[in-house]
């Protein structure tokens, strides 16, 4: 299965469920994805847990596009994770499994140091970066605002921090986060 199968069993079910915008079309969210896969070359790990998978616009696609590595999709709302089930067995993807609830209690019971937490658009990212500093994953991958990556530069200062731009939008990064020696250990 492809992207596009993907963006018209999303718009399809969005007619009944609201996942995404209304006002989505084929191009709004092929530009979605587009920034979505600009994700793909910055992984090291070989697992990656989506945070607040919603309507599946981040980890989907990379899970399309990297059929080696395995996803969780993590998703508090029911009609989200619902749809996110429904949209795995309807691609066919065997690589990507659906949890359902908070991320943070995902994380406590099931954390493994080699994998990368990705998320877009997660309302607490300090939440998500305190796993990299606690050594719960090796890395965090966001797509954010830059006022909202300014919050938790300072209080991450002892873990690697790249910022990579998105072109065309000055209002989004990529910001990730990432333990690579013992020094960035933290008690």
């Amino acid at each position: 299965m492809n992207l596009d199968a993907f963006v018209g069993f999303l718009l399809a079910y969005n007619r009944k469920v609201n996942l995404v915008s209304r006002h989505s079309t084929r191009e709004s969210l092929a530009a979605l994805i587009a920034e979505s896969l600009l994700l793909r070359d910055l992984v090291s790990t070989p697992l990656l847990v989506d945070a607040g998978s919603g309507g599946g616009l981040l980890g989907i696609p990379l899970a399309i596009s990297l059929p080696e590595k395995r996803f969780i999709l993590v998703e508090t709302v029911h009609k989200k994770a619902v749809f996110l089930k429904e949209a795995l067995c309807f691609l066919g993807l065997g690589n990507a499994v659906v949890r359902e609830g908070p991320v943070q209690e995902f994380m406590r019971r099931h954390h493994r140091f080699e994998s990368t937490l990705i998320a877009r658009g997660f309302p607490a990212i300090e939440v998500l970066a305190e796993f990299v500093r606690r050594r719960k994953v090796r890395e965090l991958l966001l797509i954010s605002s830059p006022e909202k990556i300014r919050k938790i530069q300072n209080p991450m200062a002892n873990v690697r921090q790249t910022r990579y731009n998105i072109p065309s939008r000055d209002n989004l990064i990529i910001f990730k986060l990432e333990n690579v020696s013992r020094e960035t250990i933290l008690p």
